[in-house]
């Protein structure tokens, strides 16, 4: 069985990355909006069996649910990679082969994106790795674990090459693939002003060009 895993962080720690740029209410409303445009496309991908939300959000968890998606509540929050990590050995006491790990600040990313992610990992017919890096080469964006617990996580500054490598020092296949759509996150100042130039209109380009036009 293949998961797909969205873990979310409480909002209101979000995108500390902006701040400066966006006061605190507009950064949680950014990661609330974020977070339910990217459920919305995996809910509509095809070859995922299970979409789970990993959360300690109370509001977050009850959308979650009320789309169709299995929740892990989280007590606290160690960090994206432990959540990540917990939600991959729950998910495997429940029978997941393969497991999607994917962020929720990928504004262009699509369900025919999903799709193909799925698609990559080939059901779990084999072990090993699918590592879909960030658009400067460095972090990670999304990735693909057969079995679950393969490696473990290493999000952060460097997150694409930490990956690689514990698959090569395990003698587990890994692959890269470069989704576009998946590749794009927002973080930055810089990241803002590049995804309102393109001719793109959803939610979070509305909110952010609402943002930016009351500065």
């Amino acid at each position: 069985m293949i998961f797909a895993i969205l873990p979310v962080k409480s909002p209101q720690n979000a995108k500390q990355r902006l701040t400066g740029f966006l006061a605190v209410e507009q950064r949680e409303t950014l990661a609330r909006i974020l977070y339910r445009q990217t459920l919305a496309a995996l809910c509509q991908a095809q070859g995922i069996d299970r979409v789970v939300v990993a959360t300690s959000d109370v509001e977050i968890a009850h959308h979650a649910r009320s789309s169709g998606a299995l929740v892990f509540e989280e007590d606290q929050q160690v960090s994206h990679s432990v959540s990540a990590d917990a939600a991959c050995l729950r998910a495997m006491e429940m029978g997941a082969s393969t497991v999607l790990l994917v962020p929720i600040d990928v504004p262009t990313v699509t369900a025919s994106d999903f799709t193909e992610l799925a698609a990559s990992s080939n059901s779990g017919a084999r072990p090993g790795l699918i590592v879909v890096p960030s658009s400067d080469g460095t972090g990670t964006n999304a990735l693909v674990r057969t079995p679950p617990d393969c490696i473990q996580s290493r999000f952060g500054p460097g997150s694409f090459r930490a990956h690689l490598d514990q698959a090569l020092s395990k003698g587990l296949p890994a692959d890269v693939l470069r989704l576009p759509g998946l590749m794009f996150d927002i973080d930055t100042p810089e990241d803002v002003a590049e995804f309102l130039a393109q001719p793109r209109e959803c939610r979070v380009s509305s909110f952010l060009r609402s943002a930016c036009a009351s500065k």
